[in-house]
């Protein structure tokens, strides 16, 4: 896997802490991560939050996709919207897009669920 930048780490430990009857040894395979990798993050993680997960060698702009303004805003807004994007996941809604083209939330079914 290519080296992941902090905002997905993020999301990966809190999809890992969100379900607890995963065995990390299984989330870290399913994610395709290496599992001494995982630890260290999620060690950096609870030590230092968000900026303990970035890397030494890498450098702010490479945090946000291409041809996204690099300012402070603009990285406030895209971790209120994962934040919001890990609320929903956590609530089992998925976006869909209908044929008219609109968007809706719709509730996945859960495996258990009859």
């Amino acid at each position: 896997m290519s080296h992941l930048n902090p905002l997905e780490k993020e999301v990966l430990i809190k999809r890992y802490k969100m379900n607890k009857t995963v065995k990390m040894q299984d989330f870290c395979t399913t994610n395709n991560i290496s599992i001494t990798a995982f630890k260290k993050w999620l060690k950096q993680y609870e030590e230092n939050g968000i900026e303990g997960l970035a890397r030494a060698d890498s450098t702010i702009p490479d945090v946000l996709p291409e041809g996204i303004d690099k300012t402070e805003e603009t990285y406030k807004r895209e971790i209120l919207k994962l934040r919001i994007e890990n609320e929903r996941l956590k609530k089992n809604y998925m976006l869909q897009k209908k044929e008219d083209g609109t968007q809706e939330y719709i509730r996945l079914k859960l495996k258990n669920s009859k």
